[in-house]
């Protein structure tokens, strides 16, 4: 039986599969890499992940179960007319090179749109996409501002893609009203497997990139205000090729972490290694402006953890299913909830916490649906054919 080829593109995974490498990444990555393995899995199915060029020295080889290979310049930040060329030239060229049968993208990018044009053109592939964030569902000429090609390559993208998927009822409903497109909603999913042990609460926790939307500052804030208790925060460093004004942003948010003696500041951490601090939180804080649905919530759900959000819930799953508090943008309210919390509220909520995210998270669950649309999809080519 001839094995479906699917092929992912997402330049800030390589990480994932090489912890040595110490780049940023965010929930879009971690969706992709999940279900990359999950998929791999598959014996009828065979998976490439295409990652950025970060100056790693690799030839295209197997992790996982996955052939994880680089493309020239992907990636690359402040390119110049000639190497966003030679960058395009690459891109199509893997594009054209390659014989999968899916191509899968997550976040609004200029891949998107580059992915869709290609595949159209030359009608040789399926493409499915996946929102990211809930801006994703909102990009427009104004909020691109300086970024207009992007925001007409992503557009391109969607209305040419086989397949739309949200990760909350709430980005389907808002891709429809503000854009126009139909998509199917597929939660985020995590490995679930053998006995999962509740840790030693011992800290108040927030986890995130560093970017101004994530609202950073208000942690360290809250870990001042409460300084009986102990608070971490891992947040990844902006890569040097960002802007001088947010590598300075970056800078004085360490500064001040680091002059809280009950804040402690971790800059990286492996992600196979990050799931223990969220097994020892107490809670897990979000002080987002906006988010899509947070991998953050899902592995503090399995590490028995509640959660505490300024603003941010995804299909109100907190408030529905009782897993923590969101202030409502209030941030008094959030630190007076966070100050209060007693150890039999987080034992409580931690254990229904723990309860939803193996109901609803579960990697088997998302990569099954993916699975049938990639199926459905590929059969629909080959009648066309």
């Amino acid at each position: 039986m001839k094995k479906t080829k699917v092929a992912f593109f997402c330049e800030r995974a390589y990480p994932l599969f090489n912890p040595g490498y110490q780049f940023r990444f965010g929930g879009a990555e971690v969706d992709q890499y999940n279900l990359a393995i999950h998929l791999a899995k598959n014996p009828n199915m065979e998976v490439t992940f295409y990652v950025g060029d970060f100056g790693q020295t690799i030839e295209p080889k197997t992790i996982n179960g996955v052939r994880v290979q680089k493309i020239p310049m992907f990636g690359w930040q402040n390119k110049d007319i000639l190497k966003k060329v030679t960058h395009a030239g690459h891109l199509f060229k893997t594009l054209w090179k390659s014989d999968a049968d899916v191509v899968l993208t997550e976040a609004a990018t200029d891949i998107v749109g580059w992915s869709a044009l290609f595949l159209k053109v030359f009608k040789k592939k399926c493409l499915i996409h996946r929102l990211a964030s809930d801006r994703d569902t909102e990009y427009n000429k104004k909020s691109a501002s300086k970024r207009k090609r992007t925001y007409y390559l992503y557009r391109l993208g969607l209305k040419k893609a086989d397949l739309i998927i949200s990760q909350t009822l709430q980005q389907q409903k808002q891709l429809k009203a503000n854009m126009g497109f139909d998509s199917q909603v597929v939660k985020n999913g995590f490995f679930i497997d053998g006995k999962i042990e509740v840790g030693d609460k011992k800290h108040v926790l927030w986890v995130g990139r560093c970017t101004a939307l994530k609202q950073p500052e208000l942690f360290i804030e809250m870990a001042r205000r409460i300084p009986r208790k102990e608070f971490v925060m891992i947040m990844s460093p902006p890569t040097p090729v960002e802007p001088e004004e947010f590598l300075q942003f970056a800078a004085n948010l360490v500064e001040k972490a680091n002059a809280l003696p009950n804040l402690t500041f971790i800059e990286h951490v492996p992600f196979k290694e990050i799931q223990n601090y969220y097994d020892h939180a107490q809670i897990l804080v979000n002080t987002s402006k906006y988010e899509g649905f947070p991998n953050a919530f899902i592995q503090a759900c399995l590490g028995s953890t509640p959660i505490a959000s300024l603003k941010v819930d995804p299909d109100n799953f907190i408030a529905r299913n009782n897993l923590g508090f969101v202030s409502n943008d209030e941030f008094n309210r959030l630190v007076n909830y966070v100050e209060k919390l007693s150890s039999e509220k987080i034992s409580s909520l931690g254990a229904q916490a723990l309860a939803y995210a193996k109901k609803h998270h579960d990697i088997r669950l998302m990569g099954s649906a993916y699975e049938e649309a990639i199926s459905t999809l590929v059969n629909q080519r080959g009648q066309i054919k």
